[in-house]
This record gives structure tokens, C-alpha cells and sequence, in this order.
């Protein structure tokens, strides 16, 4: 047999610890301590838990093992798998740490971190993002081990802290910094967006910006004075939402004109947009219908190409407002205050890179007998990644992993158990090819 058919027989041999492997990830819940509304005390330490875990399958296949955290119970795990020598290093990449999952009533089992495998799917928060994906990276490499391949170049496992709160200076950047680098990477996120198990080879850029507006507040019954005197140079009063409505309305104008003026040809169509995620409006000293409003804050997620640089897409933000806002009386005097809370570089390789035909190869030849047979195709993962972390270190990287996006962060978050196989068998072709053997 092949090197690649012996691989591909040691991994159908390892399904069922595999999967056991996955749903032990899953029932710890490494939910991000830092995301909006934990209890870090409570929350610290589970991301290091399911880094142990790992840990240990990286031990149990002979690699070189490395646990760290930059803050404590936060912790890395870093598997090296020396190669022979003379070939491509690569790294597979994920990350243990998940969102919280919300009302457990609201979850099928009552339980989000059940774990439990039913009808050919693994339940639980994590289980498409993206446990699957990094436990399929590790036993990759224990199929690759046991059934005697050796690669030339080096295979180096990484499971990280922080992705989700966007702290990559804790996990990603921070096994970067430790010297872990290679000549290629492959992300386990869960590339499903439209179809299974694509090649992703492009993230956009993130920003997040918070508008806020101010108003003159009165008493409720004197909306109509407000309304009969819009325009004067001292008005009685003037509702800030009004005001922010006015804004929010240009950046959906703006979006319009994205959807035709942004383009990258590995993106859908209308991907870049301006999302408004938070708005919030009322009178400073009390959220009630008797004042007229004197503030109004709106959060957006802004997602733009990631060959556009972050500054001149806020400068063309902020200045699409300020031309608004100069066409009002009221903020034209009183101008909305653009506060940028987070600038997060996209990431982009090209499709006819040699990383993107070897992983669409291996993914090819790993679902030839299932419902994944044909070459994958090479698109563009729609959010941010550690991916573009890894990129700016020089690391052409691709995401690929088994789960169907909209299920992240979703209730009853769940994973094709086949998905998983078909992620495992590609991850340790990939090596091979891209490595040597």
C-alpha cells in the first residue's frame, strides 16, 4: 500500500477513539473568560484543560510537547513532531477556547456541553467550533505515526487560547513568538460556509466602531414643538435617535455602495458590509418614554477586503458621517464622535499558491469515497481568524475544517461525525504531500 492508503486505513481504524476524543473536548467548557459578561474567576482554566488534553495525544505520538500560558489556566499547547529532514514544515492550527453558550434551556439536551453523538452527529458548544477540527488535526498525526510515515518536513500541532475575544497576543501570536513557525499552516475552522470542507484561502479585515450622538432632552409631550422647530439655531429639544437614525441610515447607504465598489473574486458577493450590532438610546438619567433622548450609541462590525488597508476604510467611514452630518443643523454643530474599538487585519492567499493545491488535493483524495468526492473549492472564510496572524508572520496559511459555519455559536451547535473523518483523512494527506514521506 501507498503511504497515503496506509493513512487512510489507520484513521478508519481510530474512529471511535476519535470521536470519544472529540466529545471529551467538548464536556469541558473552555468558554473564553474575557467575553462580555463571564465570570473570569469561574471561567479561567478550562481553555487549559482541553490544552492538556491535547497535550497528551501530542505525547502519545512522539512529538515534542510544549504547554505555556501568557496568563495563568490560560494555557498553549505546542506539539513537534520532528521530520527527517529536507522537506516543507507545516503547522495545523486551532483553537480550545469556545463562546458562552446561553440559556442550557434552550439546547435539546438541556446541556451544551453534552458531547453526545446521535444520527451521525456530536452535539455540544464547540463541536463545529472548532474541537472537531483541532482533535482531527492530532489524531491526523497519530494515524501518520502509526502507520509508520515519516515526514520530512515538520508537523507542528498547535491548540490555542483567546480566538474567540480576538486575543491573539495569547494564543496564536504567543506560540508564534515562541519560535514555532513553518512553511505553511492549515486553521481548523469550520469551513462550511457554503459547502462542506472548502479550501478557505482569504479572511476580510475586521473593525469595530462605536458611533455616539448627542440631543437636547425635554419632556415626551413636547416632541411636536421639537419637530415644528427642526432647523432652528436653538431648538427646545432634539432626539438623539432621531439624530443617530439619520447616521445609521447613511452607513446603509454606504453598505449599498459596498456591495458593488468591494469586491475580491474569492468573496461573495455583497460580503463586505457595515453590521450594526448594538444600539442604544435615551435619555442620560433615565431609559424611559417620558424625556426625549440626548444620547444614542450604535456599535457596528465593519468587514472589508483584506487588501484594503484598516485606515483608509475608516477614514472613508468617518468621512461618509461627517458629510451627513454636515447636511443637519444640529450635528453639523454637534458632530457624532467615531471611537474605533477594534482593527483586525484580514488575510489573503492566493488560490494558485502551492499550499491551496496541495490541501484542495488532499481533501480531494480524502472524501473520494464519500459524499465529498470532487475537488473542494478555494473561497474565502467570512470573519476573522487567527489566520491572519499566522500571515503576517509570513505563514501562507488556509482554514479548513469540518462543521457548517452557521451552526458556530449557534443553540444545539452540532458536527457531521463524517465531516470529521473526511477533515482527519485530509489533514494527514496534506502533511504528506506538503511535507514529504
Amino acid at each position: 500500500m501507498t503511504a497515503h492508503e496506509q493513512v487512510l486505513t489507520r484513521i478508519d481504524g481510530l474512529r471511535e477513539e476519535l470521536l470519544a476524543t472529540v466529545a471529551a473536548a467538548i464536556r469541558i467548557p473552555s468558554v473564553t473568560p474575557t467575553f462580555p459578561g463571564e465570570d473570569y474567576a469561574d471561567a479561567v482554566g478550562a481553555e487549559g484543560a482541553v490544552s492538556r488534553l491535547l497535550a497528551g495525544v501530542y505525547a502519545d505520538v512522539g512529538a515534542e510537547v510544549d504547554v505555556f500560558a501568557v496568563d495563568p489556566g490560560r494555557d498553549n499547547a505546542v506539539g513537534v513532531i520532528r521530520g527527517t529532514g529536507g522537506g516543507r514544515s507545516l503547522i495545523l492550527n486551532g483553537h480550545v477556547d469556545v463562546v458562552p453558550p446561553g440559556d442550557p434551556a434552550a439546547w435539546r439536551s438541556g446541556d451544551p456541553f453534552d458531547g453526545a453523538i446521535e444520527d451521525g452527529w456530536i452535539h455540544g458548544r464547540g463541536s463545529a467550533d472548532m474541537k472537531s477540527g483541532l482533535v482531527a488535526q492530532a489524531f491526523a498525526a497519530r494515524a501518520l505515526r502509526e502507520a509508520g510515515v515519516r515526514l520530512r518536513g515538520d508537523l507542528i500541532l498547535q491548540a490555542v487560547v483567546g480566538e474567540e475575544n480576538l486575543e491573539h497576543h495569547m494564543g496564536t501570536s504567543a506560540v508564534l513568538a515562541r519560535g514555532y513557525t513553518a512553511d505553511g499552516a492549515i486553521v481548523a475552522e469550520p469551513t462550511g460556509a457554503a459547502r462542506p470542507l472548502t479550501v478557505m484561502a482569504a479572511t476580510p479585515g475586521v473593525l469595530v466602531m462605536q458611533v455616539d450622538v448627542v440631543g437636547k432632552s425635554a419632556h415626551s409631550s413636547m416632541r411636536g414643538r421639537m419637530l415644528r422647530g427642526q432647523g432652528t439655531r436653538d431648538p427646545i429639544a432634539v432626539s438623539a435617535i432621531d439624530r443617530g437614525l439619520v447616521i445609521h441610515e447613511a452607513l446603509r447607504r454606504l453598505e449599498h455602495d459596498w456591495a458593488i465598489t468591494k469586491f475580491d473574486p474569492l468573496f461573495e458577493p455583497g460580503q463586505f458590509t457595515i453590521a450594526p450590532g448594538a444600539l442604544d438610546g435615551g435619555a442620560r438619567h433615565s431609559r424611559s418614554g417620558a424625556f426625549i433622548p440626548d444620547q444614542m450609541s450604535m456599535v457596528y462590525a465593519v468587514f472589508h477586503p483584506p487588501a484594503e488597508e484598516q485606515e483608509t476604510i475608516r477614514e472613508e467611514i468617518e468621512s461618509h458621517i461627517a458629510h451627513v452630518a454636515a447636511t443637519d443643523p444640529w450635528l453639523r454643530d454637534n458632530p457624532p464622535v467615531v471611537t474605533w474599538q477594534l482593527c483586525y487585519p484580514g488575510s489573503r492567499v492566493d488560490p494558485t499558491h502551492p499550499l491551496c493545491n496541495v490541501v484542495a488535493g488532499a481533501r480531494e483524495l480524502a472524501g473520494h469515497d464519500s459524499r465529498y468526492a470532487a475537488r473542494p473549492g478555494i473561497e474565502a472564510f467570512p470573519s476573522a481568524t487567527d489566520s491572519t496572524w499566522l500571515c503576517r508572520a509570513g505563514i501562507p496559511t488556509v482554514g479548513l475544517g469540518p462543521g457548517e459555519l452557521a451552526m458556530a455559536h449557534a443553540y444545539d451547535e452540532r458536527c457531521a461525525v463524517d465531516e470529521i473523518i473526511c477533515a482527519t483523512r485530509t489533514y494527514a494527506l496534506a502533511a504528506i504531500d506538503w511535507c514529504g514521506a
